[in-house]
Order: C-alpha cells, then structure tokens, then sequence
C-alpha cells in the first residue's frame, strides 16, 4: 500500500507518527511538505512539496489527511481512499470555519479516525466507519513486527490496523465488526465506570450512548440514572439533553407511540411543537418509518435517519433525507436530489461545492444569486476569503 500525509504542520509538530510506522503492507509514504535528509531515512517516509503531490499516480494511495483546509487537495487528487484524522478546532482558527469544512472531509472521507471522543461520538452519529484513537485499557491487545521492530499493540491500534486493510482488499473483517468491536469495548469501559462512579451523570450517559449506538435497549436504565442524577443536582436543561433521548432508544429499540410521547414532553417551542404533531400525524396514519427516521434526526442521529430514509420513495421522505444530507454534509447529493424534486438548489451549498472545486467565479455567482436582493452576500464572500487565506496559512507551515 502506498499513503500520502496531507499533515496540519510540519513534520517535528506531526502527532500521528506512531499510526504511520504502524500503517500495513507500507510500499512507500509520502510527506506533503518539508522533511531533512535524516528524517525521511529515520521514518523511512519521502517528503514531496505540496505543489508537486499531483505528479503521484494517486489511484495507489491512500490519503491520510490531518486539517480540512486541505479539502480542496483531496477532491482533485481522486486518491483511492481517504482517511480523515480530524481534531478540535486550534486555537489560532476561526471555530465556524474549521468545523464546517471538517464536517465536509468527514463527509468525503472513506475512513474517519480521531483522538476526540466527542468528534468520535458525533462523527459515529452522522456516518458508518468512524475510529476512535484513543481507550483506557493498559493491556496489550497484540503484538506485529515492522520490519524489524517489534510493537506491542494497544486495542485502538489493532483496530486501525484492520480499518486500513479493510480499506484495500477483501477482508475476513467487515466494517461493521470493527466499529462493532469499538462501540463495545467503550461501552464496557463507562458500565465499569458507572460502578466505581454512581454519582457521576456523564459517565452514566456514555454508557446510554455506546449502548444506543449498539442498539442495545439496556441504554434505557443507564439514561434512567444519569437523568435521575441530573435531576438530583438541579440541571434544569435535562429534559432536551437527556430526556430526549428516550424517544432514540425507544425509537430503536422499543414502542414508536412512547417514543412520541417522550419527544412531546420536550417540545417547548413553537417549531418543535410542530415536530411533535407531525410525529403523532404519521404515528396515526401508519407512517412508521418516517416517525422513526424523524426521531433520529431530532436526536442528531442523522446516519440512522438516512440509513431508513435512503429506501422510501415518497416525496415527503425525499424531503426530510435532504435535510439530513445537509445535517451531515453530505451536500453533493443534497443538491442532486434538490435538483430532482424541485429543479433548484440551495445558493450557498452550491457556491460552497464550486469553491471547493476551484470553480471561484461560479462560487462567487451562487454566493451572489443566494443573497438576493438584500446585500447578504458579503458574509458568504468573507467566508470564501477567510478560507482561501486558512488554506495560505497551512501551505506555509507545512512548507516549514
């Protein structure tokens, strides 16, 4: 396998080294940006400027990619995979800006891995194949030479390891087990933790939340304490961060009228009122799949959403899958599917995809056609700079 580093700085700031000496069958990796003589021997990695990654035959690579102002890259290379490291946010980047476009490599990415539990707990409720690069077990899970080093393998390294094979060839390993296997081992984690720790909310509710993402209805018990828990201590938003989440593992797992019943309860405002009518609308006429699907959505569930709506055929349920789609950046398709039922598309998703295909002068026209008649397109434009400026910066640092 061959794999091309898109890094977020220079190589002596590169934090996923260790991933790279253990990336499998290595026929060669390439360095986006500066690297000495004694580097590229040393890590056995060759450095190639960012301008010259497009002389690479990249139908061989892998693209492991570590900032989304790369994005750009990414799309015309046409690499045979992309992984996307994604991070917080730094602190010198505009928050927006970052979280937008890297929701948007997540989006195009074929394997998504992170050091972020909380990315990782999003990015597992928006998509399928999402790796968490971290865990809490001390033991080793296994043991690989390359060449002639032996590495001792934490539980996260082996199954990174696998993800990467399972990216190239036909493997005796699904996706699913992996992300399986995680989602278990991160659930037993919290449930051991809910012993040692019986007054901790949180620690309750990752547990409801591995297990719901396990589609196991035992979530149900652990919710039921990390609510009653936050009811003991006071936190007077519970009811739409944790009540709420009845309706998903109800949704899931159990009886879809409870589920709307336990949605109802936390429509407060004027537009969730609405949701939940609509929901008891669909509930009555027998619409069982867009009740669900709907409840995911308004759990942020989006994959599950998207995985029952992706097989109706009505216009309704095309409608709500649009929204998901842009929920989860998935903005290509939001657009062709726009364009199927309505014969126009959203301006600003548009300028947003021109853009990121170097077709400028056709972003700044969706941009400009987007703000109408009420001069709003100067935020749209200020955006387009502060990117084109993000991804100067980035070129700079990787150049060293």
């Amino acid at each position: 396998m061959k794999y091309l580093i898109l890094s977020g700085g220079s190589w002596e700031d590169y934090e996923y080294k260790r991933l790279l000496e253990l990336l499998p069958d290595r026929e060669g990796v390439c360095f986006a940006g500066r690297m000495t003589n004694e580097q590229q021997t040393n890590n056995q990695i060759r450095a190639v400027a960012a301008a010259d990654i497009y002389s690479l035959n990249m139908k061989q690579y892998t693209i492991l990619v570590s900032s989304p102002y790369w994005l750009s890259e990414v799309l015309s290379l046409q690499a045979a995979y992309v992984v996307a490291l994604l991070e917080r946010c730094p602190e010198e980047e505009k928050k927006c800006l970052w979280d937008k476009y890297s929701g948007l490599l997540g989006a195009k990415a074929d394997l998504v891995a992170t050091r972020s539990e909380r990315i990782y707990l999003e990015q597992s409720l928006r998509r399928e194949g999402v790796l968490y690069l971290g865990g809490d077990q001390q033991e080793s899970y296994g043991a690989t030479f390359q060449g002639d080093r032996l590495y001792f393998l934490t539980d996260y390294e082996v199954l990174w390891r696998k993800a990467i094979v399972n990216l190239w060839q036909d493997s005796t390993i699904s996706p699913a087990d992996w992300v399986t296997i995680q989602l278990e081992l991160r659930a037993d984690y919290y449930i051991s933790m809910c012993a040692k720790l019986p007054s901790q909310p949180v620690v309750h509710y990752l547990a409801a939340s591995y297990l719901y993402l396990l589609g196991d209805s035992v979530a149900n018990r652990y919710l039921a304490q990390s609510f009653e828990l936050m009811v003991l201590y006071e936190y007077l938003d519970c009811l739409h961060s944790h009540f709420r989440f009845f309706s998903a593992i109800e949704g899931k797992t159990g009886d879809l009228e409870t589920a709307v019943q336990q949605y109802t309860i936390t429509a407060f405002t004027a537009e969730e009122k609405r949701d939940a009518e609509r929901l008891r609308g669909w509930l009555h006429s027998g619409q069982y799949e867009l009740v669900r699907a709907e409840l995911f959505r308004l759990n942020e569930d989006e994959a599950a959403a998207v995985r029952i709506l992706s097989s109706l055929t009505t216009s309704e349920a095309k409608m709500l899958l649009i929204q998901n789609y842009i929920r989860t950046f998935q903005w290509e398709k939001a657009l062709e599917l726009q364009q199927d039922l309505e014969g126009s598309v959203d301006g600003v998703i548009e300028g947003t995809i021109h853009l990121l295909h170097g077709r400028r002068h056709e972003a700044i026209r969706s941009f400009l056609n987007a703000a109408g008649q009420d001069n709003q397109a100067w935020p749209l434009l200020s955006e387009m700079a502060d990117l084109e400026e993000a991804v100067k910066r980035l070129k700079r640092r990787v150049e060293g």
